[in-house]
C-alpha cells in the first residue's frame, strides 16, 4: 500500500476518534525539548528554522519532517548527536501523515544507514556528513531535483541507494558533471571523496 493509500485510510480512523473526543492523547504527545538546566534536547530549533527556509513541510516527529504528501522526508541528529535516528525518531506525531510515513518505514524489510529498503517502497538518501551523518534526506518517487530545494546544497558527503530499478547521479549543477553515480539496488558510499565532497547541487533517477 503506497503512503498516499495509508494517509487515507489512517484519516478515516483519525477522524472517528477525534469525533470521540480523543484530545488529551494528542496533548500527551508533546514532551519539553529542553531540559530544566536549559539544555536542547531535540532539534526542534533547526526544524523551525529548516521550516521557514522551506515551507510546505509537515512535522511528524520530534526529528522529522515531511513532504510532498510523505515521499520526501528530512531527518535530523539530536543535539550532540551526529547521527540521525533510525526512521522517525522520537515521539511520532498522531496525525495520519505521521503514521502513514512511520508505517512505511518500519515495515521496511531492512535499512541501509537509516535509509529504508522495503518490499515495496525503495528509498534512496543523502547525508550531509560522511559515513552517513548528519541530517538525513531520504527521497522515494523524486526523478530529479536540485539540493537548495532541501537545504543542503553543496553539503552531500554520503549516500545511500536501495532502489533496483534506478541509478541516481549526483551533478555539481545542471548539466555540468557527473560527480559519482549510485547503482541499481542496494548500494552505498560512506564518503564520496574529496573531490565530490559539498559539490552535489543537483541530481537525477533513472527509469523514473
Amino acid at each position: 500500500m503506497s503512503i498516499r493509500a495509508r494517509v487515507r485510510t489512517i484519516t478515516t480512523v483519525t477522524a472517528a476518534l477525534l469525533l470521540a473526543g480523543s484530545t488529551a492523547a494528542a496533548a500527551a504527545t508533546v514532551t519539553s525539548t529542553v531540559t530544566s538546566a536549559g539544555t536542547a534536547t531535540s532539534p526542534q530549533a533547526e526544524i523551525d528554522t529548516y521550516l521557514r527556509d522551506h515551507p510546505g513541510g509537515v512535522q511528524v516527529s520530534d526529528n522529522a519532517l515531511a513532504y510532498r504528501g510523505g515521499e520526501v522526508v528530512v531527518v535530523f541528529p539530536d543535539p550532540g548527536e551526529r547521527f540521525a535516528p533510525e526512521g522517525l525518531g522520537d515521539n511520532v506525531r498522531t496525525t495520519s501523515l505521521a503514521a502513514a510515513v512511520a508505517e512505511d518505514v518500519e515495515a521496511a524489510a531492512s535499512s541501509v544507514a537509516g535509509c529504508p529498503n522495503g518490499t515495496f517502497d525503495h528509498w534512496y538518501c543523502f547525508y550531509t556528513d560522511s559515513n552517513f551523518g548528519g541530517r538525513r534526506l531520504q527521497f522515494l518517487n523524486t526523478c530529479a531535483d536540485y539540493a537548495s530545494n532541501w537545504g543542503f546544497n553543496n553539503m552531500t558527503s554520503s549516500w545511500v541507494n536501495t532502489n533496483p530499478r534506478s541509478r541516481i547521479v549526483a551533478w555539481d549543477y545542471r548539466g555540468g558533471n557527473a560527480l559519482w553515480v549510485e547503482g541499481y539496488g542496494v548500494s552505498y558510499d560512506g564518503w564520496v571523496g574529496s573531490g565530490a565532497n559539498d559539490r552535489m547541487s543537483y541530481w537525477t533517477r533513472t527509469n523514473c
